[in-house]
């Protein structure tokens, strides 16, 4: 269950951005409201081009890609979050300085690692893409 303002927030963006591509789009924004963000990448691949944005031309790859960037933004808030809350937890009794110490290194560490991956990630697909479009779709 997704909670309500990030459905509320998944459902005024795809209000805004269907109103920008030419025509509100009722069908998907009660979608996205009903069904969660989740539903998304649907929208993202199905949705009409604007003028002068780089056209993917296959449903499949705009499908992947979407996903892609729902995953990498879900990533994102959830290991932001936790680093949030590591380095501003209160000082307890029941941990010792240098644990605390070692837990706010850690997370300034994955969150080096988180970014890097992310990286990782974003130039393989790319690579991917690109090399499986030569191969087979040239």
């Amino acid at each position: 269950m997704w909670p309500r303002w990030v459905r509320a927030l998944a459902t005024i963006w795809v209000s805004i951005d269907s109103s920008k591509r030419g025509k509100f789009d009722l069908a998907w924004t009660l979608t996205i409201l009903l069904f969660g963000p989740l539903l998304l990448p649907f929208y993202i691949a199905s949705r009409p081009f604007m003028k002068g944005e780089k056209e993917i031309n296959c449903y499949f790859w705009r499908f992947l890609k979407a996903c892609q960037d729902l995953f990498v933004l879900i990533l994102s808030l959830a290991s932001s979050a936790v680093f949030v809350e590591n380095i501003t937890t209160p000082k307890s009794r029941e941990l010792a300085e240098v644990k605390r110490a070692e837990i706010k290194a850690g997370s300034i560490l994955g969150i080096i690692a988180m970014f890097l991956i992310i990286g990782l990630e974003k130039f393989s697909f790319d690579f991917i893409k690109d090399y499986i479009e030569k191969k087979f779709f040239s």
